[in-house]
């Protein structure tokens, strides 16, 4: 229920209860000498006459009585046949008219509330306290109507009226509150920044700072944003919407830094209930090149059950590992995720994971997998990569058919082309070493018989037939006999009869 400014009905009814008994007395009501003097010059002679007769003063107090006892219908048949009376004078009928208004305004009939209590206004019997309280409550009662023009113009028409003195913080805050409705923010925030003036610091609520903040919102006032939501972070250092306010503003502000303190602020202290807001902290971190400790904190969720554990929240942890290159906590999460969706391209993030460990045959695996799921936005390279591990494996024709694939497509054929000359210029010098240290090892041999048999000559060490006889090197023993004769000349001359035969025969 409104309470309206002023208006205390109670009192005007007993007021109106005394002067009827008094009518029984005299016949005529006169208003207090004493509380008449108390009034404003003005109001002591504006011209009217404040007093009832008997017979109305009885009605009045009829339904004073019916109100009293929530019979507001009944009072307002009563009143009715006050105000219908051609005797009635204006004080009367204000009087009148203002107890019939309020019976409506309980009844909820707002609109004739509001003609009775602008009636009692427009008799000019009214002081100028008792019109400014009224002007109040139309006002009020317009704004909840939704008519925030009007109840505007009937507030500020007290306050003219009234002067100074009558602006109290709760005028004050309904001056604010009905320019805001109207979203006339410009001529509305002198009476906010009044309202707030007025309100001592220590009683301003919740509701006192959202109006001021609401007022600066609107009109992009970005410092005085500040200074209030500060005010309430301090004011209120557990409230997470304060918080989350502050954090948002800063994010606003280009102050993204600042945010991410405020949001690590909220984490520590508990405030984070919720998985967006546990995720976005990660995704902070990860932002400003903290991914570890984002992917410590997500990971934490994760397995606590506070943040659900599906596709997009795994890919975040996992992206997290890999930038902080943490590859064996990543391994575990990423094989959760290329299991859970069996995408090609999470095969290929494990794969790479699984090499950067040294864990080259599951790597192969997975590379091989990540190739047959497709799906990949540069398979080139992933073919690539699986030459490496097979190459590092030692299996160079598989690597070679790997490489071959990845130089099939422009963005890794170089690299691959580069393996496959390597790998085959490996190949070459692998032979022609080999066909050196043969070279050498037929010189060597040679020199080596060549010597032997000068010793033994000169030592005659000669057989039964007397011929020569050497001790040939182990390892020439395939190149030479023991009379120092070479295997290739003993060979040929062996053969030779034999060709000489074939060609007799031929």
């Amino acid at each position: 229920m409104i309470r309206f400014q002023g208006f205390d009905t109670s009192g005007l009814l007993r007021t109106v209860a005394t002067l009827a008994l008094a009518a029984s007395l005299a016949g005529v009501m006169v208003v207090d000498a004493e509380a008449q003097r108390n009034r404003n010059q003005e109001e002591e002679n504006d011209g009217s006459e404040r007093t009832f007769s008997a017979r109305i003063g009885e009605i009045v107090l009829e339904a004073q009585e019916l109100q009293s006892n929530d019979q507001f219908s009944a009072s307002i048949e009563s009143l009715n046949r006050a105000l219908g009376m051609s005797d009635i004078n204006p004080y009367e009928r204000s009087v009148a008219l203002q107890l019939r208004g309020r019976a409506y305004y309980e009844l909820e009939q707002t609109t004739r509330a509001i003609q009775d209590w602008q009636g009692a206004i427009a008799t000019g019997a009214l002081l100028t306290e008792e019109t400014v309280n009224l002007r109040i409550n139309i006002g009020q009662l317009l704004i909840a109507n939704g008519q925030y023009d009007a109840g505007i113009t009937s507030l500020e028409q007290a306050v003219q009226l009234g002067g100074v003195d009558s602006v109290n913080v709760g005028v004050a805050r309904m001056l604010a509150q009905a320019y805001g409705q109207a979203e006339r923010f410009r001529e509305g925030l002198p009476w906010a920044e009044r309202f707030w003036d007025l309100r001592p610091a220590a009683e301003r609520q919740r509701g006192d700072y959202s109006l001021m903040l609401f007022y600066y919102q609107q009109l992009e006032d970005v410092p005085n944003q500040f200074r209030i939501i500060e005010g309430m972070v301090q004011r209120w250092p557990a409230e997470k919407n304060n918080w989350r306010s502050y954090a948002s503003l800063l994010a606003q502000t280009g102050r993204e830094q600042d945010a991410f303190e405020a949001n690590k602020i909220m984490y520590i202290n508990g405030m984070f209930t919720e998985s967006r807001e546990l995720v976005a902290l990660a995704q902070y971190y990860s932002y400003y090149e903290y991914p570890y400790r984002g992917a410590i904190i997500l990971e934490r969720e994760l397995n606590a059950g506070t943040v659900e554990r599906n596709q997009n929240n795994l890919n975040l942890l996992a992206n997290m590992w890999r930038q902080s290159r943490e590859w064996e906590r990543a391994i575990p999460v990423l094989r959760q995720l290329a299991q859970l969706t069996g995408e090609g391209d999470d095969y290929l993030k494990l794969a790479e994971a699984l090499y950067q460990e040294r864990q080259l045959a599951e790597a192969e695996d997975a590379f091989q997998e990540a190739l047959n799921r497709g799906g990949l936005d540069r398979p080139g390279t992933a073919w690539t990569l699986l030459g490496n591990v097979r190459q590092e494996l030692g299996r160079t024709d598989s690597a070679l058919a790997a490489f071959r694939e990845g130089a099939r497509y422009p963005y890794s054929r170089r690299t691959a082309n580069g393996w496959i000359t390597f790998i085959t210029n490996q190949r070459a010098a692998a032979a022609d070493r080999v066909r050196i240290r043969e070279r050498v090892r037929q010189d060597e041999c040679r020199f080596a018989v060549e010597d032997l048999r000068e010793t033994a000559i000169l030592l005659g060490d000669v057989d039964d037939t007397g011929r020569i006889v050497i001790d040939v090197p182990g390892n020439c023993s395939d190149l030479y006999n023991q009379y120092g004769e070479s295997m290739d000349q003993e060979v040929a001359e062996g053969d030779a009869p034999a060709e000489e035969s074939e060609a007799d025969a031929g």
